[in-house]
């Protein structure tokens, strides 16, 4: 059975003629739907691009896994100018698959969410993340922000409760909001090989590292896009500020990429800590961004939505202890008093503050974090996530079994 699962993702058509990833779609990641699946098409925006560096890149197709491009578009205005190739394309797209995978929300599964709609054609959806909160005031510059909040919010509700099987990656949040109208099951987008979950000595080192700090530099790390500000980089640049000016010495290392760094830049230079803030840009996932973790004394994530943020469960797991906004799932990866409102950089201050002069609680963190994890390793997720798997075939059998001529 051939499964077509849609991504928001930008992906990206090198000259060899490869398809690639910038981020976690990649094939390593789609070779998990092969578990079950004879075949994955994922339906994603495809850019073509002349000049890339491969380095930075990760092939997103390979064998029993291929690309279904649609146009590439960048923001609601683009979209419109290309919605009605896009819709067909995705009709067209139909007939490239037997079963059907919604990682939602997003335009694209909504897309073809509509097709299957129309057609009473089962499908499953992995809900990964919540419009509500992604499109609150702040997050996005756009004018008819409030109307697609209610649209897509109203679309997800729709798309949970008609789904033949659901799998969310939060326990309970995302569940509240978007309640399922079938079967259904929890299980994380993200999956920790053993090498990522540091050991008991490496934990220790890090205390140790942190109960000789004093009067030395902290070092606060944040991981996310720059493309929109739903990850609140502003937020944290705000907030380290304060903290600079009423005289902790901290350095803020940012990493990631997109359009509203050179306004973020100007932000930490029009504050006066343009010195302390450093833009690593975007680093390959894996290595390059753990290798930051470790140097790290603190990670901060003052989303504005979130649906389990892959970063954290990172940082958590080399030990690092976390500062979240209490959106999305991250209530359920850290303990309240480690959270903050969002939009809120007097809190998130305050909060840093009380951490970095505070040491048997950032031992505490430490220590809880690595706990936590434990969770996500591969061998606790990969079950929950073949029965979703097979109950999506298994349903999506029955249903062309009961219309042999659909």
């Amino acid at each position: 059975m051939r499964v077509m699962v849609t991504v928001e993702a930008r992906l990206i058509k090198a000259p060899d003629g490869n398809i690639y990833g910038k981020g976690p779609i990649n094939y390593y990641f789609l070779r998990r739907y092969l578990e079950v699946f004879d075949e994955v098409v994922v339906l994603a925006r495809v850019k073509e691009e002349s000049r890339v560096n491969l380095k930075k890149l990760n092939p997103a197709d390979g064998p029993d896994a291929k690309v279904f491009a649609l146009p590439y578009y960048l923001g609601p205005w683009q979209y419109l100018r290309n919605r009605h190739k896009i819709n067909r394309l995705v009709k067209r797209a139909l007939s490239d698959a037997d079963a059907y995978i919604l990682r939602v929300p997003g335009t694209i599964g909504t897309i073809l969410w509509r097709h299957l709609y129309k057609r009473k054609i089962p499908y499953g959806v992995e809900v990964v993340g919540d419009p509500w909160d992604s499109l609150a005031p702040g997050s996005v510059k756009s004018v008819i922000r409030p109307f697609v909040r209610r649209k897509m919010c109203w679309e997800l509700v729709r798309q949970c409760q008609l789904a033949s099987a659901a799998s969310y990656v939060t326990e309970y949040s995302l569940q509240k909001r978007y309640p399922p109208g079938g079967w259904t099951t929890h299980c994380s987008s993200i999956e920790l090989p053993n090498d990522v979950i540091i050991d008991e000595a490496t934990l220790q080192r890090r205390i140790d590292r942190t109960n000789v700090k004093s009067n030395s530099c902290w070092k606060i790390c944040y991981v996310g896009t720059m493309s929109q500000l739903y990850k609140a980089p502003d937020t944290l640049i705000e907030a380290a500020s304060q903290c600079v000016h009423k005289g902790m010495d901290l350095e803020l290392i940012m990493v990631g990429e997109g359009q509203f760094q050179p306004q973020l830049k100007e932000q930490a230079r029009r504050l006066g800590i343009a010195d302390r803030v450093k833009f690593l840009g975007r680093l390959l996932p894996g290595k390059d961004v753990l290798e930051q973790f470790d140097k790290a004394d603190l990670f901060v994530l003052p989303s504005r939505q979130e649906g389990l943020p892959r970063t954290m469960i990172e940082a958590m797991a080399r030990g690092l202890p976390c500062i979240g906004s209490n959106v999305g799932g991250i209530p359920e990866l850290v303990n309240a008093e480690d959270l903050v409102p969002p939009n809120d950089p007097q809190a998130l201050a305050e909060k840093i503050t009380s951490v970095v002069t505070n040491k048997p609680r950032l031992e505490k963190m430490s220590r809880r974090n690595l706990q936590q994890v434990q969770k996500y390793r591969l061998t606790e997720l990969t079950p929950r996530r073949i029965e979703f798997y097979e109950k999506v075939a298994e349903r999506t059998e029955k249903w062309r079994r009961e219309n042999p001529s659909r």
